[in-house]
């Protein structure tokens, strides 16, 4: 699994796609600084695929079950016939600890970021729970990114492949991606999703539902009140999603971590949060975000649309019907 080169550096991204879009460039930069190393990812099952098309990486692979101990002493004894010299650990979590303790005491040089905070508490966003980067660059000799996060270099990955066209999907035309998140106590309603759907619909925009599969109930409700979406929850991968993102007029979600990832690669959109909630949506996009002080359900679908409309993100009614007859 893992391989030599002139140095074989190990890294750690085991804490979620909204972590893993944000360290972006990082990895760059360690690329940078060690032009000549063999770089091998370690990462969840469900980021393997966007993270194979990044152009850091030499290797991926993602964390076994260590409930199984034969499969967990087998993975261990893998990592340390690939003779690491380094390790960066840019998540912290108790995964990495297990690792970092297993390898023993010739363990190799390991560096670590500040773990994100242990308890983000209710109403608490993806990037509310990131990890400092701050120390760990410092400690690892490596130049600070002073860039954001940018994945369009997941746009070439099989660019040229059917299933990375939004036609794959049955998307054709003007489309807006709506993203509601995993978390139902964070979700803007399934009513003012299924609202703002007939509302793209009238206006020839194909409304395109995206997420984890744990929202198939909730696509069925949107579905149910509004037939014309495009429900592809769990149909599409985070690679396909940057593709999706890429033609899409806009998005709107609420605290989905998939909104850093179509930021990434510049889509523009509204997210929908309580007033109350810390952190902030990705910073450096064109993106609004609208506060309610009670429920997510206070901001309307019109008002949400009209938002989208001032933001120039709404193709007139013209090019939208010529886009749709394609």
């Amino acid at each position: 699994m893992f391989g030599r080169k002139s140095e074989n550096i190990l890294i750690i991204k085991m804490d979620g796609l909204a972590a893993f879009v944000a360290a972006e460039p990082l990895f760059d930069a360690i690329r940078k600084a060690y032009p000549r190393a063999r770089l091998s990812l370690l990462t969840e099952p469900r980021l393997q695929r966007v993270a194979k098309a990044a152009p850091y990486f030499d290797q991926v692979a993602a964390l076994p079950d260590f409930h199984i101990a034969e499969v967990r002493k087998a993975f261990i004894r893998q990592l340390k016939n690939a003779h690491f010299s380094r390790v960066f650990d840019l998540s912290a979590r108790e995964d990495a600890k297990k690792l970092y303790a297993a390898l023993g005491p010739f363990r190799p040089k390991w560096h670590s970021v500040e773990p994100a905070p242990r308890r983000r508490g209710r109403g608490a966003p993806p990037e509310s729970a990131l990890p400092d980067f701050g120390s760990f660059i410092d400690e690892a000799g490596i130049e600070a990114p002073e860039r954001l996060p940018d994945l369009r270099w997941a746009l070439d990955a099989r660019k040229d492949s059917a299933n990375m066209q939004p036609a794959w999907f049955g998307v054709a035309g003007a489309f807006g991606l709506l993203l509601p998140s995993a978390d139902a106590e964070r979700r803007w309603p399934a009513a003012n999703y299924a609202q703002l759907a007939k509302r793209m619909a009238q206006a020839h925009i194909m409304p395109v539902m995206a997420g984890g599969k744990e929202l198939h109930t909730f696509g069925d409700e949107v579905a149910h009140e509004a037939p014309e979406i495009v429900d592809l929850a769990g149909k599409c991968d985070h690679l396909q999603l940057t593709a999706l993102a890429q033609e899409a007029s806009f998005f709107v979600s609420d605290a989905a971590e998939e909104v850093h990832l179509v930021a990434s690669v510049g889509c523009s959109g509204v997210v929908i949060r309580k007033a109350a909630e810390r952190g902030h949506p990705p910073e450096g996009r064109h993106i609004v975000t609208l506060t309610t002080n009670d429920g997510l359900g206070e901001a309307g679908a019109d008002f949400v649309w009209h938002t989208l409309d001032n933001m120039g993100l709404i193709p007139n009614d013209r090019s939208a019907r010529r886009a749709a007859a394609r």
